[in-house]
């Protein structure tokens, strides 16, 4: 699953190194802008990696944030609202990233993550229109965000992350969407972010339901027509919400198999290990294989968006067209981007405009 590079044979000998180099494979200078770093500092990052190879990922990223919180401090001292929202944003995204270094959920991804949501409800509290969600669930509470635009939304989607992009890393997607009018859910469901962080929640089969009560959460934000868009291994989550929910009159799918298996490479298994809670190898294949979807009992009547890109080395190209058999509903829309990369990151505008321009004509068709 991971993409292939020249071969360094000084990494052999250099375990960091070897780690750094699959790092920046994962997160790659398209995903980090993606994920809102400025392409200042996500520059700056990568050289900072490849001249100091004994430096740890998240390390790196440490005095840029810092950088990012003094100008947001300094901002708001001159009661400069926008820097110091655009400057706690960037701060959010650096440390998402940063996390990205770690598959288990050890004391150093748990003290990252939690600074990124600190900064970015910093950035939230310069928003006229967001709130912070917390909903109970047995053992705890799920975490997210509600994104509203300037008037009563006719419509919300609620987005989802996968193994290890969650929440705020969403954002400029929800932006997306809210300038069309549409409220959005930043979601962290059972196996995600906070939610297991925080509450050590994971995901089994039966807490897939789970991810219907950010539903709930839209609703309460006043909309009527709800949809769900899905990243990466989160397009399996939105798939299952559209099959498990009726209220959920659209779905988008970016980058999702829908018959997980647990691949051979380390890196999916670790994230996977630690979305479920399972770690014994057979225990975890189980876990996994039991989240697939078989439209023989799986159905829906959502309309349905798929997005395909053809340089994705997660996803081959085709295959979540299976996708189409879980619905019965005529929309069936396929994007594709001939270069696209996994949740064609390298597109993200782009993606996040035809996209956004899709759900609120589904949504929209809801209502005439």
């Amino acid at each position: 699953m991971e993409r292939a590079v020249s071969h360094d044979p000084s990494s052999e000998s250099n375990p960091r190194q070897k780690a750094n180099e699959a790092l920046r494979r994962a997160v790659p200078l398209s995903r980090m802008l993606d994920y809102g770093v400025p392409e200042r500092d996500a520059m700056a990052w990568t050289q900072a990696i490849t001249a100091s190879p004994e430096q740890e990922w998240s390390q790196a990223a440490e005095p840029l944030a810092t950088r990012r919180q003094t100008q947001a401090l300094a901002a708001q001292q001159r009661d400069d609202r926008v820097g110091a929202r655009t400057a706690w944003l960037a701060r959010a995204a650096l440390l998402q990233c940063a996390q990205l270094g770690f598959h288990q959920d050890e004391p150093r991804k748990r003290e990252l993550y939690e600074a990124a949501w600190d900064a970015f409800r910093q950035a939230m509290a310069l928003e006229p229109h967001a709130r912070e969600l917390t909903v109970s669930v047995p053992g705890g509470f799920m975490h997210g965000w509600g994104v509203l635009p300037d008037a009563k939304p006719e419509g919300a989607v609620v987005l989802v992350g996968g193994l290890s992009g969650w929440g705020s890393v969403y954002y400029r997607m929800a932006q997306t969407l809210v300038e069309r009018g549409i409220a959005t859910i930043l979601a962290e469901g059972p196996g995600q972010g906070l939610t297991r962080l925080r509450h050590g929640i994971t995901l089994t089969e039966a807490r897939l339901d789970l991810f219907t009560q950010f539903l709930d959460e839209a609703q309460a934000l006043g909309a009527r027509h709800l949809g769900v868009w899905g990243n990466s291994f989160g397009g399996l989550f939105a798939a299952h919400m559209a099959v498990r929910d009726a209220r959920v009159a659209a779905v988008c799918i970016n980058g999702a198999p829908m018959r997980p298996v647990v691949p051979e490479f380390r890196t999916a298994q670790a994230q996977m290990a630690a979305l479920t809670g399972r770690h014994r190898p057979q225990d975890l294949s189980e876990a996994i294989s039991a989240l697939g979807l078989d439209p023989a009992h799986h159905r829906t009547d959502a309309a349905m968006l798929v997005l395909e890109g053809g340089a994705d080395p997660l996803v081959p190209a085709g295959s979540q067209s299976e996708f189409f058999q879980l619905t019965s509903n005529p929309v069936k829309d396929l994007m594709q981007w001939e270069d696209g990369e996994h949740t064609i990151y390298n597109h993200a505008a782009d993606r996040n405009a035809r996209v956004a321009d899709w759900f609120a004509q589904q949504l929209r068709a809801c209502g005439a």
